[in-house]
């Protein structure tokens, strides 16, 4: 049980760094920081407990809670990502539209009379 609290303690500490980086835009560090976690899950997923202990050890630390900020957090930067990327979309629509009307009209200045 010892073992699972700590494996539980550095899953917080590993969820916890990476709302930070979330809420600093530390994108680099987010696939370290992902891999890290997952080491933790695997290793909890080694030892020996019971539902009732791990259920009991994660109400002491909140990880519950922890873990739908992440998720709150990451959705949140998800939707922004795909507005902005929406935005991009449109403006390079728009660039190219005013592009291929331009040069459309410019061949008429190219014809002799």
């Amino acid at each position: 049980m010892k073992e699972l609290m700590q494996q539980l303690v550095q899953f917080k500490q590993a969820t916890m760094e990476l709302i930070r980086a979330l809420q600093q835009d530390e994108i680099h560090k987010l696939d370290a920081l992902l891999d890290n976690r997952q080491v933790i899950i695997e290793n909890m997923e080694k030892l020996q407990y019971t539902t009732e202990e791990f259920t009991d050890i994660c109400d002491e630390l909140d990880i519950l809670k922890v873990q739908h900020e992440l998720l709150k957090l990451m959705q949140t930067k998800k939707e922004d990502t795909k507005q902005e990327l929406n935005k991009i979309q449109v403006t390079k629509n728009a660039n190219n539209n005013y592009n291929k009307s331009f040069y459309n009209n410019a061949s008429m200045f190219n014809k002799q009379i």
